[in-house]
């Protein structure tokens, strides 16, 4: 059989050869992409956070990556260098925590010049989950910067998102002046030494309410949680900071109806947060069979984010505010757990807590022959 092959493949160069035609490789342009967690169904593992609490495991399939758009564009013209649509078998390694070497055709005077460039991937972005129109091989520059966005109409607070869409939560990443280097078949962008590594993040922040009482004290029940206006953005770009953003206009409900009771416990004040790990501590809220509402997937924003919770003691309508300690608090990829109990006397106390976005440190990876 080696002796067939050989043959064969003997008499295919002869042929090439006597027609004067040479095999010519294409030009390759390698880029690395991580997801720094992996999905919840496949393993549960903590999400890489730096956190001012610190990391938290993803649930809920809220890391799971269902599709994946990359696009290469020189830096300095913004001309078209590349593109891929990743199909469903070339996401397994993104969804077992692992990164994913992608390998983009680019054309002959681009491998000899070898200008720098700019990186943008998108992942879980589609229409039916983020209203954004075509995006694809033909979209130049400019039209990638306007269009790869949440619209008004997705994650926002007049139609509350609760659960992670069959699309996938929407993630995104990008890479500016990059250096492209190596030789014809083979380049990629970074050094000889190391493949620059897009780094994706979810491009929404998770809001959840948790509620508690004393047991034996009178009824309490929440009816109603808003949102102050000019809070959440009215569209959210996932490559650019527009000059300016509207945002909501009016007062907006996150609650759809009455929570009745609260739930019971001896002593709520154990589920206050006291420096705890962050895992720690969402096991500790997990695990305590306390009321909770959320989580409420909803669109970055750049706002101290401010509200009120409505509520009633043994009939009596009382409210308190719940606030985020500063503006940039809900930036993308955020959680915020605002946890509101009555201990017995006075008025219901509240205490918000956050954990911040994925370390941005850089991640380089060798250089293998591929």
């Amino acid at each position: 059989m080696m002796l067939l092959m050989t043959a064969a493949c003997s008499s295919s160069d002869d042929e090439g050869e006597q027609e004067g035609v040479a095999a010519k490789k294409p030009v390759m342009l390698a880029i690395y992409v991580y997801a720094p967690e992996q999905a919840a169904a496949a393993a549960r593992q903590a999400e890489i956070t730096r956190a001012d609490v610190g990391d938290v495991n993803a649930i809920n399939k809220e890391g799971e990556i269902k599709s994946l758009q990359l696009w290469i564009y020189e830096s300095e013209s913004g001309a078209y260098v590349g593109y891929l649509d990743t199909k469903d078998g070339e996401l397994a390694s993104l969804n077992n925590g692992e990164g994913a070497l992608y390998q983009i055709p680019v054309s002959d005077d681009f491998a000899s010049r070898k200008p720098k460039v700019n990186v943008y991937v998108q992942a879980n972005v589609k229409a039916a989950n983020c209203g954004v129109g075509v995006l694809n091989d033909e979209t130049i520059h400019g039209d990638l910067m306007n269009g790869a966005k949440i619209t008004s109409d997705y994650f926002g607070l007049g139609n509350l998102v609760t659960s992670v869409p069959d699309e996938g939560l929407p993630m995104a990443g990008k890479l500016a002046l990059q250096p492209v280097v190596g030789d014809a078949p083979a380049l990629r962008v970074g050094s000889m030494s190391a493949v620059s590594t897009v780094l994706l993040t979810r491009a929404v922040s998770k809001l959840r309410f948790v509620f508690a009482k004393t047991t034996g004290q009178p009824t309490v029940t929440i009816t109603g949680i808003t949102m102050d206006a000019g809070m959440i953005p009215n569209e959210e770009y996932l490559f650019k900071t527009p000059a300016s953003m509207n945002y909501n206009a009016d007062v907006a409900p996150l609650l759809s109806m009455p929570i009745a009771d609260i739930a019971s416990t001896p002593d709520p004040t154990q589920y206050i947060y006291f420096d705890q790990e962050a895992q720690a501590y969402e096991n500790l809220i997990n695990g305590a069979n306390l009321t909770v509402r959320g989580p409420f997937y909803l669109r970055e924003s750049d706002k101290q984010l401010a509200g009120t919770i409505t509520y009633t003691i043994a009939g009596d309508e009382q409210t308190a505010d719940f606030q985020m300690q500063q503006a940039g608090d809900f930036s993308r990829n955020h959680t915020w757990i605002v946890y509101a109990y009555y201990a017995g006397s006075g008025k219901l106390q509240v205490q918000t807590v956050y954990v911040k976005d994925w370390s941005t440190k850089e991640i380089s990876h060798n250089v293998y022959n591929w």
